[in-house]
């Protein structure tokens, strides 16, 4: 990969809308060609429906893949499918150690959380032994937990940010605007809310706005991880772990009382932790390869 071929940034935030339209797409596809009596197609969490849009998403997921590894191949000219693979953030070689950095960085950035649920007694380690069977028998879990993060990091992370570095943006761009492709991908939730299950609309509006902040910030971080470990297994780990936590409730704090002063430095060295290590963790070379 020597050179890129005078390719656009229109081109590649095109292409970055289809693959957010193609994943929606598929989704709601995957439930209306298979529709049965026994489930309504606008209840996500049926899990005949889970069942069928995990189907949709894995395929929308190969195509913008396939579709993003063609654009590559004609833009960047890469020597071989392993170049064609690393673009995409898809090297196995990084994977480990972006999986590790990653983990650490967001643990981190949630140890106010993480004290909190030590003080609820929280941690099950015995819970752990039943993960296996429990993604199993609840498709909603297996969804959270793994078909929703890795289809959604690996086209709205590999698929499209690979495809924006290619044209040729800078990645201060794609790491703070390509997450509004994820974001604007997830308001066809609120559409269905308000549509088809008859939810007020202040509060579809606000609770739309909370989880656009959150997907946008989320993004920020994926983006800059992929960005820098080169991988989008980092990423993925990410939002596992992000899905696992949930928003951070401060509200659990009157629980404690006696341990609010030690939450609330939780949550502030959390956060400088986070900022200050970021960039010496994910620097190339230091514990991921270069």
């Amino acid at each position: 990969m020597d050179r890129i071929l005078g390719q656009s940034a229109a081109a590649a935030v095109g292409w970055s809308l289809a693959h957010g339209v193609l994943y929606v797409a598929a989704i709601y596809a995957s439930t209306a060609l298979f529709r049965t009596e026994a489930a309504s197609v606008h209840d996500r969490n049926h899990p005949q429906i889970i069942r069928r849009r995990m189907c949709g998403a894995g395929a929308a997921t190969l195509l913008s893949l396939a579709a993003s590894g063609l654009l590559l191949r004609g833009w960047l000219a890469p020597a071989g499918a392993a170049e064609a693979l690393a673009l995409l953030g898809l090297d196995p070689r990084r994977a480990l150690p972006s999986v590790v950095v990653s983990l650490v960085l967001v643990g981190m950035l949630f140890l106010g959380p993480l004290v909190l649920d030590n003080l609820d007694g929280a941690f099950a380690w015995a819970a752990l032994k039943r993960i296996p069977q429990s993604l199993y028998s609840r498709p909603e879990q297996a969804r959270d937990y793994v078909v929703g993060p890795v289809t959604e990091e690996l086209v709205f992370r590999s698929a499209v940010v690979a495809l924006w570095a290619a044209a040729g943006m800078s990645p201060e761009l794609c790491i703070f605007a390509s997450p509004v492709i994820f974001g604007v991908a997830h308001v066809h939730r609120a559409l269905s809310r308000y549509f088809s299950e008859g939810s007020p609309l202040g509060q579809v509006v606000l609770s739309t706005a909370l989880q656009l902040a959150y997907t946008t910030v989320f993004g920020w971080i994926a983006a800059a991880l992929l960005l820098r470990t080169h991988s989008v297994a980092g990423p993925i780990a990410a939002h596992v772990f992000c899905n696992v936590q949930g928003l951070p409730d401060t509200g659990r704090i009157a629980n404690h009382p006696q341990h609010r002063y030690l939450i609330w430095l939780a949550f502030g060295a959390g956060l400088a932790g986070f900022l200050i290590l970021f960039e010496p963790m994910t620097r190339p070379g230091v514990f991921v390869p270069s």
